[in-house]
């Protein structure tokens, strides 16, 4: 054999053998992480953005019962109050000041009538029927004056104080201001009245409904959601926002004040669904996917998303095995079929 051809026959069997040798290297194995495939409550919401305004229902005015003239006011709009608070004071007017003096003056002339007709009936100069005139005469004087002092007039000054706990929401008297009887000087706003009215965006309002329950977050103080109820939905287009308002009554105020924004979450739907943390959803051009962990190997999937959520993607598909677990870490750029283990528990 001649030096060339020796040189040919061993680079040949060198090769031969490199290839035999690659040929029998294992795959490569990756190393995964995985989350089971776990069935749970989906909810659909639908988002919005709003302002805690007082329930209209919740508001309530606080007047005197007599004409007078404001002498101090002693709160301010938004203030919260305790009951008791004091909140305006009250100069009584003159006229009614005269009403109470004139009650009074004829409360002891009638006093004194019915003592003269009961004398002059020991003296047998007065008849039982004048002694029970006078009576009734002095009865009536002594009601009217009572009259008198249960509206106030036998005071110079009064002072309204809050019937309950809440805040003040309007004050539409200012000081010196003359007032009749009954008109209101402070309206307040019972603590739990508190309402959102909040923009949704027309493509989803058609799923909310009356009665739906929604979750309110304020974003301003308190970071506490708060639970409420759809109320009513507008018929139009907010013309400022261009998002269709949806009222939402707040079963309890929560601490919240009135003017705070805040963000809600109507719940449109609940039902059952397979949920998995998002990173384990993949795009290509075949369509969205993932992979489940079947024995060592990967095992592609083809899915639908639905719903997002904190708890990760609602995913759906006919291929999807509940009993395979889904590999969550490590799936990207796996195979169909590529050989994986899973990442030791740490």
């Amino acid at each position: 054999m001649t030096t060339s051809a020796l040189r040919a026959t061993l680079l040949a069997a060198i090769l031969l053998a490199g290839g035999a040798h690659a040929a029998e290297e294992p795959a490569p194995v990756v190393t995964v992480r995985t989350a089971p495939l776990a069935r749970q409550a989906v909810s659909v919401t639908v988002g919005g953005y709003g302002t805690l305004t007082p329930d209209s229902d919740a508001l309530v005015n606080v007047s005197f019962q007599r004409a007078g003239q404001v002498a101090r006011v002693l709160v301010r709009p938004g203030q919260p109050v305790a009951k008791g608070t004091p909140l305006v004071d009250l100069a009584t007017d003159p006229t009614a000041a005269a009403g109470y003096a004139k009650a009074r003056s004829a409360l002891t002339f009638a006093t004194g009538e019915l003592e003269r007709a009961r004398a002059l009936r020991d003296q047998h100069l007065a008849t039982n029927s004048q002694v029970a005139a006078a009576e009734q005469a002095e009865r009536d004087a002594r009601s009217a004056l009572e009259a008198e002092q249960r509206l106030g007039t036998d005071h110079t000054t009064e002072t309204l104080t809050a019937p309950f706990d809440g805040y003040v929401d309007s004050i539409p008297v200012a000081l010196g201001d003359r007032i009749q009887p009954g008109a209101p000087v402070v309206r307040l706003g019972q603590g739990a009245g508190v309402r959102v009215v909040a923009g949704v965006d027309p493509a989803e309002v058609a799923t909310v409904k009356v009665g739906q329950p929604v979750a309110v977050t304020p974003l301003v103080g308190a970071s506490t959601t708060l639970t409420g109820t759809v109320a009513g939905i507008a018929g139009m287009l907010n013309p400022t926002t261009r998002w269709v308002d949806v009222t939402v009554i707040l079963q309890a105020g929560g601490g919240a004040l009135p003017g705070t924004p805040a963000r809600i979450a109507i719940t449109t739907d609940r039902h059952d669904g397979y949920v998995v943390p998002r990173q384990a959803v993949l795009t290509d051009e075949d369509g969205t996917y993932l992979f489940q962990l079947s024995g060592a190997k990967a095992r592609r999937v083809g899915i639908e998303t639905g719903v997002e959520g904190p708890a990760g993607t609602e995913v759906s598909g006919d291929k999807l095995d509940p009993t395979l677990p889904v590999i969550v870490l490590g799936n990207y750029g796996l195979e169909d079929g590529a050989a994986v283990k899973v990442e030791a528990a740490r």
